[in-house]
This record gives C-alpha cells, structure tokens and sequence, in this order.
C-alpha cells in the first residue's frame, strides 16, 4: 500500500508581483485502504492539494514523502511515480481530436502501460460506469456527466496505487453518483489510496478521513 505524508506544505501561486498562498503549512496523511475526502468552500485549497499530491505542482516549502521518499526530491525519476497515480481533474481535458476511447489509450501509452489487460479493465470500467457505448464519440458530443464519468475511466485504466478525484461526482444524477460511489469502496477494499475533493454530502459520508479547508488551512481532521 501507498502512504503520503504532507508536512507543513504552502503552495503558493504569484499574481503579478504578488505571491498567492492557495495551501498554508498543511499536515495529513493519506493512507492505502482508505477514502480521504477533502472538502470545503470555493476557494479553499481543495484543487491545489489534490495537484500536489498528484505530483503536479511543487510546494514552496513543506515535504510530501511518498511511503517516506520526498517526491519532489526525485528530479526526473518523478516521472516513474507518475504512472502510478491515476488523475481525475475537476473540469475533465480531453484532446479534442481524438474519441474518448483515443484519449483513454493516450493515457494508457503515456503512463507505458497500453496493454490488452489494461484494455480490458477499460472497458468493464466504463460498463459499469455507462459510459461504454460513448467510447467511439468525440469529447463535445457527450454531456458534462458523461465526460466525467470517462474521465474516471481513464484515471482508472492502468491500476493505479494512488487515485486523487477532483470533485468525482460533479454534474452527475443521483444513480450515477451511487456508481460512483460504489467503485470507490471497492478500490478502498482493493488497498488503494484514494483522494476526492467535494462539496457532495453524500461523498463525504463515506469518507474515513476528512480534511475541512478554509483559505487554504486546514479547519479539522
């Protein structure tokens, strides 16, 4: 199992000559077999954890240390973490030229893990998401929910360790959200690390921890 430790993490973002604190000095631990929900109002940090943990935006001060290896220390061999995390922005990217199924094999190339097993888990991911039948569709043709539900796919696809969920459930009815749902209590059985940011109650329910942010501090834990 993959555990993640933050210590004092500030991110911080410059607006012209000024320096943007989007995270203060956090603290947490995000553990294998486990649901972590990261929740607050807009604004609060929720989105730059979830890019930090994921290996996409550097602290300016602070340590993550991935089972006690600071990550950010790696220089290139991040790259190597990287494909074993899978990521689900909160507003999904596409490569609008490609069909869903397109951008899902891109992912599965880049992280060097396009296999026929990988495939495979694609495609039972996406039936059991519904989303099976759109795979052949281009990213405008499909509806918000729809989009994120194979974006879900798509951070799933190679087996990843650690998991980060940018508001999962976004745009989705209440039956989709219960898959949704559903899927990630499974991967928490299957020992993954499993990290959303939310303002959906009904995910935060099922977290084992939860992380309150308010301007970028953590509120409780």
């Amino acid at each position: 199992m993959l555990d993640v430790v933050f210590r004092d993490v500030t991110v911080s973002y410059r607006i012209g000559k000024r320096a943007y604190e989007a995270l203060r000095e956090f603290s947490g631990k995000f553990e294998g077999g486990k649901i972590t929900v990261v929740f607050g109002p807009s604004g609060a940090g929720k989105t730059t954890l979830l890019r930090a943990l994921s290996t996409l935006l550097p602290p300016a001060s602070g340590t993550i240390k991935y089972n006690n290896i600071d990550v950010y220390s790696l220089g290139s061999r991040i790259r190597e973490v990287r494909r074993s995390i899978g990521v689900s922005f909160q507003e999904p990217i596409f490569v609008k030229g490609l069909t869903l199924w397109g951008n899902i094999e891109l992912t599965l190339s880049a992280s060097g893990k396009l296999n026929g097993e990988n495939k495979q888990r694609a495609f039972k991911l996406a039936e059991r998401l519904g989303v099976k039948n759109l795979l052949s569709k281009r990213p405008k043709e499909v509806s918000g929910g729809e989009a994120r539900r194979v974006s879900l796919v798509r951070a799933l696809a190679h087996n990843p360790s650690l998991i980060t969920l940018d508001e999962p459930t976004a745009y989705l009815d209440w039956e989709a959200t219960e898959m949704v749902i559903a899927l990630l209590q499974e991967l928490r059985e299957e020992g993954k690390t499993v990290v959303v940011s939310t303002h959906d109650p009904e995910l935060i329910k099922v977290g084992d921890v939860l992380y309150s942010l308010r301007y970028g501090r953590l509120l409780g834990g």
